[in-house]
């Protein structure tokens, strides 16, 4: 025993604790060496990054913070994909708006053939499609469930709701799968369906004031019907008790539907985990948010002055994510 372990250590007592190591981030463009992204295309990669970061203002150094490096340029990339899409899609459902997203996505479609695109973000997402092999079938399946969902006003019933993360999402989650693993492991669609459910349901309270703006509802109509709702109660932002109960009963299935993918996740491969855990954080902090501002999330600025990061919230995301991390690093992961 050395003299600094005579001062730390009372005699007899117990070892010291050995803490975790803190993660530090890494700077931008070692992330991108690591991951293999080519000088040519860095300033797309980094075109990328830009775009998710203002998007996810909560998400992104959470993120950049706590999954592999070689991993980063990946994930942004595609992440930014998804936004380019999404963007498209919730300019509107008229024929202006299906025409603007027909012509992006026929791009798209082309450009998996070419290898050839316009926009850096989508430059960049072509690369990592083809690096990491991820399948074209996922993509084209992506881009029909956005072009479908375009076409929706508002949903029927919960299976509409349930068919939205079948045809949009789950595709979704499939490229975001490759991107992180070994060619040819099978999709784990029994965890991440769970976790695409939660992540669904707590960006429509995120959105509902923005949806309804743009003329779009993803609370069903059955569930309005039950409580005694009208459309036109939300988007005039009425505060009543049937307005106040339907709310309740959207968070209520948001926190069951979290509850389910924390369930599901808990026993996945740790890559997996590290994909489904940040996405989970997140949830959290917009549930939290939503059960704080009650009714002001239907006025014009929803949940974006609400979300306050929960230190109980981000310590137990983090905790689990490095757990997931460290069993990575023990796996010797290396997709």
């Amino acid at each position: 025993m050395n003299a600094a372990d005579r001062v730390r250590r009372p005699p007899g007592g117990p070892a010291p604790r050995t803490l975790p190591p803190v993660p530090v981030p890494t700077p931008w463009r070692l992330t991108l060496a690591l991951a293999g992204v080519p000088g040519r295309l860095r300033a797309d990669y980094t075109a990328a990054a830009g775009l998710v970061a203002r998007r996810f203002l909560f998400g992104y150094p959470f993120a950049r913070l706590l999954t592999p490096p070689a991993w980063q340029p990946h994930l942004v990339t595609a992440i930014a994909f998804g936004a380019l899409a999404d963007d498209l899609v919730d300019a509107g459902t008229g024929q202006y708006a299906a025409e603007a997203f027909s012509r992006w996505a026929g791009h798209v479609r082309q450009a998996l053939v070419s290898g050839q695109a316009d926009q850096p973000e989508l430059r960049a997402f072509l690369h990592t499609v083809a690096v990491r092999n991820v399948p074209h079938s996922a993509i084209h399946a992506y881009l029909a469930g956005q072009a479908a969902r375009q076409q929706v006003g508002d949903y029927l019933t919960d299976q509409n709701h349930d068919d939205h993360i079948d045809q949009v999402l789950m595709p979704s989650g499939r490229i975001a799968y490759a991107l992180c693993h070994r060619p040819g492991e099978r999709f784990p669609a029994e965890t991440l369906r769970p976790v695409a459910d939660a992540t669904q349901r707590a960006d429509d309270l995120s959105d509902l004031a923005v949806d309804l703006r743009r003329g779009r509802l993803t609370i069903p109509r059955t569930t309005l019907l039950h409580y005694g709702v009208q459309r036109a109660d939300l988007a005039r932002r009425r505060d009543t008790p049937a307005v106040r109960a339907v709310l309740a009963h959207v968070r209520g299935r948001a926190r069951t539907a979290l509850a389910t993918a924390r369930t599901a996740l808990a026993d996945a491969d740790p890559a997996t985990q590290l994909l489904g855990w940040p996405a989970l954080t997140g949830c959290e902090l917009v549930l939290a948010a939503a059960e704080r501002r009650g009714t002001a999330v239907l006025s014009r600025h929803g949940l974006l002055r609400g979300i306050r990061p929960s230190p109980h919230g981000l310590i137990e995301g983090t905790l689990r994510t490095l757990h997931s991390s460290l069993r990575l690093a023990e796996s010797d992961h290396d997709p």
